[in-house]
């Protein structure tokens, strides 16, 4: 039997005629019913935000996810930022503050023609003088403490005579008042622009045996060890003519700059130090305006006597074609009349060329000018030289007999530092040296080290060269004909070359 369930709109339940009483419970049990929806019940759902794969198969947690996981590090964040941003305030205010005190040492390179001055430190005032002064003021109170004179210690002075400038010496980290840095012999500035050797090292040819002289000595090529070529050996002369050349330079080749370089002895004698790169000191002349240091005046009488040298040479040479002396009593003149016999180019003017500083000539008038005098003012001994034919004649059997010394310590030189080459081919396992036996000596270094064995400039006959019986040192020896006092000769060995 079907039941009905009948509901009352006023909440009152109708019973079904002939149902069962309730119980006498006041309670009632109410059920709300819904109605049945068509088809299938819907279900509650919890909308749940799935995540979307990226590229590279992972998936993204959502925003919500992302959140909460970064509020976990929101302390660590602040910390970063706040170092970001208190790093930047320090770095511009330290470079701020760098930039006033800090000096670049960067300048100009050598043979540059752009400058990059160092900044002056703030705070302090430049010294007199500036812009003369650009290298930095902690490398000048090194080098010239409390200078304040540009032609001292200014960026075109040269202190110590060398070829170099200061300027040049800062950027080259050589000594402004030591001419010869490394100590080989040869001027920093005649290093540089003359040799292009290095001036801070003395075996720029990086063999320890012998230094960077000792190859321009001998006539060696510093990069090859081998035999400077007619070239070579000329364009170094003309740097010299074009650089000039500096003490210690001159001193520790001598004549050698002649007889190989065709550097002459005037040349030489015209090195002296400029007045615009030496302060001046009281004056013992009276001459004012010119540079007044000791070695400037050195410098000018080397200069004389190299003049009136050549010219006493060349005067004997214009007797014995002409059996007299030129019977101009002007020097001008007499210069003009001997010009053909002067085979080194000299100039006829005193570096002063003002009383008493001149140079002057009278012939001797005795029916036949056999005699003359000449004569010069010498600062440092300041006195008058002269100089008449004994004397001419005399030093004109020194000067040959010079030139043929200097060929024979030119060749022993050259023939030394073939025998080190060869040495330094040659050897093996604990050997220190090697060298060739007598007879096999020519064969030995000629073509590799030497063009050709060079002989006495004077006889034409070989230099005596001993061996020892191990083949570990030698000797080369010659008789010199105006040798120093005390010695006879000049001899060569492994170790060094001198008089003996």
């Amino acid at each position: 039997m079907e039941k009905q369930k009948i509901s009352n709109l006023g909440g009152e339940e109708q019973k079904p005629a002939g149902s069962a009483q309730n119980s006498p419970a006041d309670d009632r049990l109410f059920f709300n019913v819904m109605p049945k929806a068509a088809g299938e019940l819907v279900q509650a759902q919890i909308k749940i935000e799935e995540t979307k794969p990226e590229p590279d198969g992972t998936k993204t947690q959502p925003a919500e996810s992302r959140l909460k996981k970064l509020g976990k590090y929101k302390l660590y964040i602040i910390l970063a930022i706040i170092v970001l941003i208190g790093g930047s305030i320090v770095y511009v205010v330290a470079n701020k503050l760098g930039q006033s005190s800090f000096q670049d040492p960067a300048a100009a390179t050598v043979g540059s023609n752009t400058t990059k001055k160092p900044v002056v430190k703030s705070g302090t005032t430049p010294p007199t003088g500036a812009p003369d002064f650009t290298t930095p003021q902690s490398w000048r109170d090194r080098y010239f403490p409390g200078c304040t004179d540009k032609t001292q210690c200014g960026d075109d002075a040269d202190a110590d005579h060398d070829g170099l400038t200061n300027l040049e010496e800062y950027n080259l980290h050589t000594d402004p008042n030591n001419p010869d840095s490394d100590q080989d012999g040869l001027s920093d500035g005649d290093e540089v622009h003359v040799f292009g050797t290095d001036p801070l090292n003395a075996h720029t040819g990086k063999i320890a045996k012998f230094n960077d002289a000792d190859f321009f000595k001998g006539g060696f090529n510093i990069t090859t060890n081998t035999k400077l070529t007619s070239a070579q050996i000329a364009d170094i002369g003309k740097k010299m003519q074009t650089f000039g050349l500096h003490q210690p330079t001159i001193t520790t080749l001598g004549n050698i700059l002649n007889t190989l370089y065709g550097f002459t002895q005037q040349a030489i004698g015209d090195q002296t130090p400029s007045a615009s790169t030496t302060p001046t000191t009281a004056s013992s002349t009276i001459v004012s305006g010119i540079d007044e240091s000791a070695a400037a005046k050195q410098g000018r009488d080397a200069q004389r006597t190299n003049t009136i040298r050549n010219i006493e040479i060349a005067l004997v040479k214009y007797f014995g074609d002409n059996k007299l002396y030129p019977q101009d009593n002007n020097f001008t003149s007499m210069v003009a009349d001997i010009k053909p016999y002067m085979k080194i180019a000299t100039d006829p003017i005193d570096p002063i060329n003002k009383p008493p500083f001149v140079y002057s000539y009278m012939a001797t008038q005795n029916g036949t000018s056999t005699d003359f005098n000449l004569s010069f003012y010498s600062e440092t001994q300041s006195q008058l030289i002269t100089k008449n034919a004994a004397a001419a004649q005399k030093d004109v059997n020194t000067e040959q007999a010079d030139i043929y010394d200097s060929q024979r310590e030119t060749d022993l030189q050259s023939l030394r530092t073939s025998l080190l080459l060869y040495s330094n081919d040659n050897i093996a396992g604990s050997q220190t040296y090697v060298f060739p036996t007598v007879d096999k000596f020519k064969t030995a270094i000629v073509p590799k080290y030497l063009n050709q064995i060079p002989t006495d400039p004077k006889t034409g006959m070989d230099y005596t060269y001993q061996v020892s019986g191990n083949f570990s040192s030698f000797t080369l020896k010659t008789v010199l004909d105006d040798p120093p006092a005390g010695t006879t000769g000049y001899v060569c060995d492994q170790d060094s070359c001198q008089n003996y």
